[in-house]
């Protein structure tokens, strides 16, 4: 359903207006009112052309590819013509007019286009993509601000964070998600000045940008290093039982559904609780040789180490191990006689960080009860999955 390049009187009618190109000086007033017309009759069809779009290509692929490139020869045609106006001679009137008629026309395309199709614009697109303006936002500074003050290392990290993105020299880059983000947690840090009473391990300011899911690599970098020295300083008792009870802790905190920073990272939750898993393992392997932590953790330790040989270690928790092998089940993706079927037949091969034997009945008892968090983490990793398969 291929209809060449539909733009093709715009952008040749542009380019008769570049005054290297052609006298653009000789276009009439007796002319212009013909060519009024014309322009108006294009508009008309090129908004009857993007109506009918998503119909013309039914495929999301395809229409996406269509849209895009539309998108991408508008701006073009956008940008040479408003450098074409600068370029022509101010007693060239009628041309002046002419073309900025043109302008006009484009943009209330533009504008259409961006109201009908909105849903399929990549938030993760630069804005210049779109030809759209990068706002101007006037993020709140430590020295008005109470939230910020009170935590100079953060105030700092997201301070540096912004700066990295609507630095002068990224301005092209930057997309309509960091906008929207910046935006959105700038006001969230004005409006929140008060420290969230009875949180033992985390400021107020902590809680706002896990909530927000901001899973930037600096705060990643921040909170292990932070949780690091909180284990380090605190000598008494078993680091690892404090590791899992951090763990605990940090996915207690409730997080906003569907929101992140950055889609090119994996999402903050998955990505700590990653690195919670390693710590604990590490300091599980180092524990073997030491006998420095309670008598118990080192033959754990060493049965860690037997059944990542012989058993597929699974980097889920048992929960989510269920849930998934529920919906696999569900969906018919997997096949056999029960659900109850299914787990008597993986439990005695899998195995978890925090759980070396997994039984059949406690994946069948855990399936019975689903829990939101659960599903988010699981639903980041089918993500990172697909981004995987996509790329093989």
């Amino acid at each position: 359903m291929e209809q060449g390049y539909i733009l093709e009187w715009l952008d040749r009618t542009i380019n008769e207006f570049n005054p290297t190109q052609t006298q653009s000086a000789n276009f009439e007033d007796h002319r212009f009112q013909s060519f009024s017309e014309e322009v108006r009759d294009e508009k008309a069809k090129q908004i009857a052309y993007l109506k009918k779009l998503a119909f013309n290509y039914p495929k999301k692929r395809k229409f996406q590819e269509v849209l895009d490139s539309y998108f991408s020869a508008l701006n073009n045609l956008i940008d040479n013509a408003k450098r074409n106006l600068k370029l022509i001679a101010a007693e060239s009137v009628i041309s002046k007019k002419a073309l900025e008629l043109s302008v006009a026309s484009l943009a209330d395309i533009h504008t259409f286009l961006l109201t009908r199709y909105t849903v399929s614009i990549s938030p993760d697109e630069p804005l210049r993509k779109y030809n759209l303006e990068v706002p101007a936002i006037d993020f709140a500074q430590p020295t008005d601000n109470i939230l910020l003050s009170s935590h100079p290392a953060l105030a700092s990290l997201i301070r540096d964070e912004f700066n990295a993105v609507f630095n002068i020299g990224n301005l092209v880059n930057i997309t309509s998600r960091q906008a929207e983000y910046f935006k959105d947690l700038n006001d969230q840090i004005c409006t929140r000045e008060q420290q969230n009473p009875g949180d033992e391990y985390f400021c107020s300011l902590e809680l706002l940008l896990i909530e927000r899911n901001f899973n930037s690599t600096r705060f990643v970098k921040y909170l292990s290093h932070r949780f690091t020295n909180q284990i380090e300083e605190d000598a008494s008792g078993n680091s690892i039982e404090k590791l899992a009870y951090l763990q605990k802790s940090f996915n207690q905190i409730p997080v906003i559904k569907g929101l992140a920073y950055d889609r090119q990272h994996d999402d903050l939750s998955l990505t700590i609780n990653n690195w919670f898993i390693c710590e604990i393992e590490f300091r599980s392997r180092s524990n073997t040789g030491k006998g420095s932590e309670s008598p118990y953790t080192a033959p754990k330790a060493n049965s860690y180490i037997k059944k990542t040989a012989d058993k597929v270690l699974c980097k889920l928790t048992v929960d989510q191990l269920a849930l998934f092998f529920k919906a696999a089940d569900q969906s018919k993706i997997i096949a056999a006689k029960s659900l109850s079927a299914i787990f008597h037949a993986v439990a005695p091969y899998l195995s978890t960080p925090y759980k070396e034997n997994i039984s059949h009945g406690s994946l069948r008892s855990k399936s019975y009860s689903v829990e939101g968090r659960d599903k988010e983490q699981l639903l980041s990793f089918l993500a990172k999955l697909t981004r995987q398969i996509e790329e093989l």
